[in-house]
């Protein structure tokens, strides 16, 4: 089903390195707040989240749904598809300053660790611009749901009140349901975001993309159309929900 609808591109913010951090805005191109805030790229070694979200922009730019079209007026919309610019130019889970995104959330178990690893949190919380233009968004729209799309275990993680749109998503795509990932993630969005300000987030685990290195221990690599296929009508019941 297509329809016509409005959207606006612009740059958020830029990277360590200058690079554009884009967003898509469905819906008034400024709201008062948002329904949905969906992020890729936190890791710039998981392209996969990256690649699934661009198609989803396109798709949804060219007004096509696989259901029902949704009313962005009423649900407005924003979708950053890279997060993480410098680290997908690099192919590196951190950025320019080598802080891994998801551990760099001012909360209150963050601590400056795991320095010169993938892991390292960073010199303080919120350190980095990616980290803060994040924390900024939500202070301005006050977003009612937040997606964040990562790989590479193949499921759907929450955080906050965000059980019951995980089990939708679930629904749709078909990826198990699992209140933790199963380690530590000190400083991590989820966290901050869903355990501290109580807004629902889920965490969409893609599985590995075939440009990924293989490993026996996590799920088989996915092409993009795989992916897509499988988590299409999941992305559009997270706004809808």
């Amino acid at each position: 089903m297509s329809i016509a609808l409005s959207h606006h591109r612009c740059i958020l913010s830029h990277s360590v390195q200058n690079r554009p951090i884009e967003g898509v805005f469905f819906g008034p191109s400024q709201p008062e707040q948002l329904n949905s805030l969906i992020i890729g790229v936190f890791h710039g070694d998981e392209a996969i989240s990256g690649q699934l979200l661009t198609r989803f922009v396109a798709q949804l730019q060219a007004g096509q749904f696989a259901q029902a079209p949704i009313d962005f007026n009423d649900q407005p919309t924003l979708i950053i598809p890279v997060l993480n610019p410098d680290g997908l130019a690099a192919g590196t889970r951190m950025n320019a300053h080598q802080v891994d995104l998801n551990r760099n959330y001012p909360t209150p178990d963050w601590q400056e660790d795991n320095l010169n690893t993938p892991y390292y949190s960073g010199k303080a919380a919120a350190s980095e611009p990616e980290t803060r233009l994040v924390m900024a968004l939500i202070e301005q729209y006050q977003p009612q749901k937040i997606l964040t799309v990562h790989s590479p275990y193949k499921v759907l993680n929450f955080d906050g009140p965000a059980r019951a749109v995980a089990d939708a998503m679930s629904e749709a795509s078909g990826y198990e349901v699992v209140e933790s990932i199963g380690y530590p993630t000190p400083g991590s969005f989820g966290t901050y975001a869903g355990k501290i300000r109580q807004i629902p987030v889920v965490t969409l685990e893609l599985p590995p993309g075939l440009d990924e290195p293989f490993d026996p221990e996590l799920p088989p690599a996915e092409s993009l159309d795989q992916v897509w296929a499988a988590n299409r009508n999941a992305l559009e019941a997270f706004i809808r929900f």
